[in-house]
């Protein structure tokens, strides 16, 4: 791989934009170099962080509250990321790490329950995923957003 191909590689982890979407991004110039990051993905990272750093400063959640959070935290950023896709609204960066925020405290609580070994909570979870994702799957076939998407 040459050089130019690592620069894209880095380029479409970072900001897994396409260039005429970078204004969802957050732009940084390092050392002369651009580099675009992904805001909501900042948001997700800041959550999980954030969640890891409360836990190892002793901060516990109770295992009751895990399953209601999972189901609520994520919704914000699935309505954000749905209503931008199907070309309702467009969204704004502060947004896009806020309601990232929230959707990474709920996969940092993935992790932490399978660090606890709260096993039969992650398959619970994973079930509110499954509908999560069926739902916006849903959405997309509705609205012929995949179609429109691709095109």
């Amino acid at each position: 791989m040459n050089k130019e191909d690592w620069h894209m590689l880095l380029f479409l982890l970072l900001s897994h934009h396409r260039p005429e979407k970078l204004h969802r991004t957050i732009h940084l110039n390092l050392r002369g170099k651009n580099v675009y990051l992904c805001a909501r993905c900042i948001g997700i990272y800041s959550g999980i962080l954030s969640l890891f750093i409360a836990w190892f400063l002793g901060f516990e959640i109770p295992a009751w509250l895990y399953l209601p959070l999972i189901l609520i935290l994520p919704l914000p950023s699935a309505v954000d990321w749905i209503t931008q896709s199907c070309k309702l609204r467009e969204s704004k960066n502060p947004i896009r790490i806020f309601t990232g925020f929230f959707f990474g405290i709920t996969q940092g609580l993935f992790l932490l329950m399978l660090v606890k070994g709260l096993f039969y909570l992650f398959l619970y979870a994973l079930v509110i995923v499954g509908f999560y994702f069926l739902s916006v799957c849903i959405i997309a076939w509705k609205t012929k957003f995949l179609d429109t998407y691709f095109d």
